[in-house]
């Protein structure tokens, strides 16, 4: 499949800016959730602080903290905030009201003035807990105590979810946007590929002649070596064709004089001759025309077939008037086919004066488009061609039948135009009993 530049431009852009504000949304959404980690992380070492700063020793050397904490969610319970104060050896000395029967795992071998930091289960709620071991000192001792703090996640979560969704949206709307802007800049920066496109299919109706607008100077050198090509094309063109023009006025007073003295000459091979050169008059009539058909740029303007079609039979019909031949005419209106005027007279011409030629008293012409192809169906009722001649008969100055007046050229030229125009012909049987002539265009 092949893609236009504007495409190509396009889709690339589009892969890369999906892939950028892809990556960017995953390290955004990343940095969000370490920055909540983080911030829950320095709330847990904060509670740890305001217990220490609350906690004291009573008259009984015996570490005691107030039932109610300034921190308000250890006094409600099931709040998401949870603390406690234990031994070394497990024992609780202190819990807060928020705590109930949840139990907080103390890590291995704790060291006394460090921070454990620790994610667990509890039910279907994941909570972060911290375990801060510190050193007592009173009458009787030394005394280790851990203070231990869990809050619930969910909250953290839910912040985590709000932030995804609007990052999220707010990426998704970003690109859409620098895709409108990218795709507008494209528009912009490919318009002169685009005026060059349009100029050539001005040069290909005949309406201008040469790639006539201004255009960047990246495209200036390719429009200047396309013009000069145009021009060299044209100069090559006009002089082929005066040259064969030349050769024909100069064959042609040669030809007129032979026949006139074959004319009034007695000669046994009198006929032989002027066949001969009647001959070599039709094959400079072909060179001709096949050099003007080989000339032409390809066709731009649609040419409705119906008409052309009808003209050709009118005069056919009145040249074989005299055989009451039947004409069976299925072409729509509105069929219209890319082609020289010209080319489709001569085409259809030597067709339809084949079949009408050939013909005894029926001949078919129908047309139908498939896609993007016209299909021409030409039938009659006549004698047929042989399989063996099918193929012989495309050749120049070849006949089926050599008692039948002509020379051969109508049916190569037929060939040499569909050649031009990438078209397609073939021979077959027709159900009418004749020939069927299928061209593809």
């Amino acid at each position: 499949m092949k893609f236009s530049i504007h495409s190509r431009i396009l889709f690339s852009a589009l892969i890369i800016l999906i892939l950028f504000m892809g990556l960017t949304g995953l390290l955004l959404n990343q940095a969000f959730r370490n920055n909540v980690e983080n911030s829950q992380r320095e709330n847990l070492r904060i509670q740890v602080y305001t217990l220490l700063a609350a906690a004291e020793l009573d008259e009984n050397n015996h570490l005691q903290l107030p039932d109610e904490i300034t921190e308000p969610r250890l006094n409600i319970t099931e709040s998401g905030l949870h603390a406690r104060v234990i031994t070394a050896d497990k024992k609780i000395i202190w819990q807060s009201k928020s705590m109930l029967n949840k139990n907080i795992e103390v890590p291995e071998n704790i060291l006394t003035g460090k921070f454990y930091f620790s994610a667990f289960r509890l039910k279907q709620d994941t909570y972060t807990s911290l375990n801060f071991a510190t050193q007592w000192i009173s009458e009787e001792g030394e005394k280790i105590y851990i203070f231990q703090i869990a809050e619930n996640q969910n909250v953290f979560n839910s912040q985590i979810i709000l932030f995804q969704k609007n990052l999220w949206g707010w990426l998704a709307g970003v690109s859409f946007i620098l895709i409108i802007i990218q795709t507008l800049i494209l528009r912009w920066g490919l318009k002169p590929l685009r005026h060059v496109a349009e100029d050539l299919i001005e040069i290909e109706k005949g309406k201008s002649k040469q790639l006539n607008a201004e255009y960047p100077k990246e495209l200036t050198p390719l429009t200047n070596n396309l013009n000069q090509l145009l021009e060299s094309s044209q100069l090559q063109l006009t002089r082929y064709r005066e040259a064969l023009g030349n050769m024909a006025h100069s064959l042609k007073t040669p030809i007129a004089v032979l026949q006139g003295l074959i004319n009034v000459t007695s000669c046994k091979d009198k006929e032989l001759a002027l066949e001969q050169l009647s001959t070599i008059n039709n094959i400079v009539e072909y060179q001709l025309q096949r050099a003007s058909a080989a000339g032409r740029l390809q066709p731009a303007e649609l040419i409705a077939l119906q008409p052309v079609t009808e003209k050709i039979i009118s005069s056919l019909a009145k040249v074989h008037r005299d055989r009451n031949i039947s004409v069976v005419l299925e072409v729509p209106a509105n069929l219209m086919i890319k082609i020289d005027q010209g080319d489709i007279f001569e085409l259809l011409g030597n067709l339809l004066e084949n079949a009408f030629k050939w013909c005894n008293k029926k001949v078919s012409v129908t047309a139908q488009q498939i896609n993007d192809q016209t299909l021409i169906i030409i039938e009659d009722d006549g004698p047929g061609i042989n399989e063996s001649e099918k193929k012989r008969i495309l050749l120049r100055g070849q006949r089926a039948d050599q008692n039948t007046p002509g020379h051969g050229l109508g049916l190569a030229m037929v060939n040499d135009i569909l050649l031009l125009y990438k078209g397609e012909l073939k021979i077959t049987d027709s159900k009418l009993g004749g020939a069927k002539i299928v061209i593809k265009l």
